[in-house]
């Protein structure tokens, strides 16, 4: 059973001072409870708390060096849980842009096991599920994600000499850097380039702002717009490798586009 004393009767019977106790009591060293407003002291938490720290004969200006350190303790592992929660949220966030950067560096991998490997572990499925299916035990499938994620890290150059590349062999015709910059009449037909005109809509950029905004479907409801024209907007959009028409026919950026878009 809990014996309550108030901090003041505590601090004068152990000789410790009011501030300290009430620095342990917010650190949970000590149970505590509210009683008619004021803050009471478990004695037998406390006679424990003393046995365990040896701590009885300490100085006031140690016992209060010791709080402290323990807030400062306190505040470094708060802050730890902190991040790790910020990186949680962003991964949630970005998830779809996280997927379209592991789908790129998992071109780089020529091996068709290992690149499963990868790209399944770094999207999330269990590591047991993909050791099944590769006929692996747990302990070397991440052995041998661990010797890829270093050998693509051994190769940044690598890395940024295939990005461009791509980029060059998707987009290399239209003669800009910035696929976005890239002038819709360029691969849309004057018919359909007049029609978003009207919208002040005549680069990629600008499209992709606009359709963003209020979705792909509201194309269909500019004025002088057909289905025969918006099949052709949305078809030469697929051809340019700007977009990616899934098979449920819901329209994304292709991961090139998304990367510079997101």
């Amino acid at each position: 059973m809990a014996h309550w004393k108030t901090i003041k009767q505590v601090s004068e019977k152990y000789g410790i001072a009011e501030t300290t106790l009430r620095g342990w009591t917010k650190l949970g060293y000590i149970t505590h409870s509210i009683i008619n407003d004021v803050v009471m002291l478990d004695d037998e938490s406390m006679a424990r708390h003393l046995d365990t720290h040896q701590i009885k004969g300490l100085s006031d200006d140690a016992l209060n060096k010791l709080i402290k350190e323990k807030e400062w303790e306190r505040e470094v592992i708060l802050s730890r849980f902190d991040d790790e929660l910020f990186l949680l949220k962003t991964q949630k966030l970005y998830e779809p842009l996280f997927h379209i950067l592991i789908e790129e560096l998992g071109q780089l991998i020529t091996d068709n096991d290992q690149r499963d490997i990868f790209l399944s572990i770094s999207s999330g499925e269990p590591i047991s599920r993909v050791a099944a299916r590769h006929q692996m035990t747990y302990d070397e499938v991440v052995a041998k994600y661990s010797s890829i994620l270093d050998k693509l890290g051994r190769n940044p150059e690598r890395i940024a000499t295939f990005r461009e590349s791509t980029m060059t062999s998707l987009f290399g015709k239209y003669e800009t850097d910035n696929p976005l910059e890239i002038h819709l009449s360029q691969f849309i037909n004057d018919r359909a380039c007049h029609i978003l005109s009207k919208l002040e809509i005549y680069t990629v950029y600008q499209l992709l702002q606009h359709t963003s905004k209020y979705g792909w479907t509201s194309l269909k409801r500019l004025e002088g717009m057909g289905t025969i024209t918006y099949n052709e907007i949305i078809n030469s959009l697929y051809n340019a490798n700007i977009i990616i028409i899934n098979k449920d026919k819901t329209i994304t950026l292709s991961p090139e586009i998304a990367t510079l878009v997101l």
